[in-house]
């Protein structure tokens, strides 16, 4: 964290005073199935991973005990994507050709296509204003993989997206720079820019308003969160690329948090006790500059966090080498949840998951699934 850095410095101050406090969330109030029973149990059935929901027949018993097919009509299931990376690390290094194909795979996989190519144009048109949304708060260790952003833009490229019509941003500059990406203003090309740089801001007449938050947190003790003007006047659909790591305060930042936090201003008054980011988190990409824009979910998983979040510290990331892919942001934030969980219950660690109500918070939203029962889970491995 650079000196200057004073929003980080909130995050930790916030982190700190809830810890002392001893006050802590209640657990969740509603259990999610744990992703390894989920795929034993799908492994067991005839098709494998990525078939098993949509061919295995569903029954329905009588009063008088018989079985019979279940013809009701049934919710299409989600497709959601494990893409795991077994050449992505060599030693320190990204093998950044194996990455690439990782995403070609996922991609592939998500849509059913044969070409990565294909599979961009089903997410995609060729008039769409792209917003892909990184994190960049964990500097150049713990951010939105370079190669990663490179990959997307090159996919939306070859589905007719051009190149003027892509922004690369977050919320400050400070923290794209840290993270390796210059801000590029060049309208010909590729921007990359953040909502506090010049001529760009928040939107006066887009705003989250709430007063359950903490008080004297408050910018300018104001009830109300700006959206910025990159969600409500310059994008037309949004690509959200957050990393898949450990909070202090939120349990994890994932999808939602990354959107969420990362468009508006304001939002120091939602990290500490007892709402630990709850239910902000949801009401933010409730509104219709994000949830009506967000078209994918990238969660770059090839370093990750499990404890001392959002910032980077040596000792508590691993690599990895997984992303998770879908539309549905809320069920890729159970998949951060339970990969984190995981990783901590090998290290001994409590699980993050009483910290992480804004998850179900949002599924009750309308704003995804928060239960592997409701999507199609497919891995696969490069």
């Amino acid at each position: 964290m650079k000196p200057y850095d004073t929003v980080t410095a909130n995050i930790l101050a916030d982190s700190k005073e809830g810890f002392r406090s001893g006050n802590r969330p209640e657990p969740p109030d509603r259990d999610t199935l744990d992703r390894r029973a989920f795929l034993t149990r799908l492994a067991t059935h005839v098709g494998g991973i990525g078939g098993a929901l949509s061919t295995l027949p569903a029954f329905a018993q009588l009063s008088s005990g018989q079985l019979q097919p279940d013809t009701t009509e049934k919710k299409p299931l989600t497709p959601v994507v494990e893409a795991v990376g077994k050449q992505v690390w060599e030693g320190d290094r990204l093998n950044e050709e194996a990455v690439s194909e990782l995403l070609d795979g996922a991609m592939m996989k998500l849509t059913g296509r044969d070409s990565a190519k294909e599979a961009w144009r089903d997410v995609v048109l060729p008039d769409d204003t792209v917003g892909i949304k990184i994190n960049p708060l964990g500097g150049p260790e713990l951010s939105t993989h370079s190669i990663i952003v490179d990959k997307i833009i090159e996919g939306l490229y070859g589905a007719g997206v051009l190149r003027k019509q892509i922004i690369v941003w977050d919320r400050f500059e400070n923290h794209l720079l840290n993270a390796g990406y210059p801000i590029t203003l060049d309208e010909g090309d590729v921007r990359i820019l953040a909502s506090d740089t010049e001529g760009i801001g928040y939107d006066d007449e887009v705003f989250y308003e709430t007063e359950k938050d903490s008080v004297v947190r408050r910018e300018n003790q104001s009830t109300r969160s700006r959206y910025s003007q990159i969600v409500t006047q310059q994008v037309d659909v949004l690509i959200n690329v957050p990393v898949l790591k450990h909070h202090e305060m939120a349990g994890v930042s994932g999808c939602l948090k990354n959107l969420a936090f990362g468009s508006v201003d304001n939002t120091r008054r939602f990290h500490a006790k007892p709402l630990y980011c709850n239910p902000a988190i949801g009401e933010i990409v409730e509104h219709k500059v994000l949830k009506d824009k967000l078209i994918l979910n990238i969660v770059d998983g090839l370093v990750a966090s499990f404890d001392r979040g959002p910032t980077y510290h040596a000792e508590s990331t691993w690599q990895y080498g997984t992303l998770f892919v879908s539309v549905d942001p809320v069920i890729l934030d159970v998949l951060v949840l339970q990969t984190v969980n995981q990783k901590r219950e090998e290290m001994a660690l409590d699980s993050m998951s009483k910290f992480a109500n804004h998850i179900n918070a949002a599924s009750r939203l309308g704003l995804g699934s928060n239960t592997l029962d409701d999507v199609d889970l497919q891995k696969i491995e490069v």
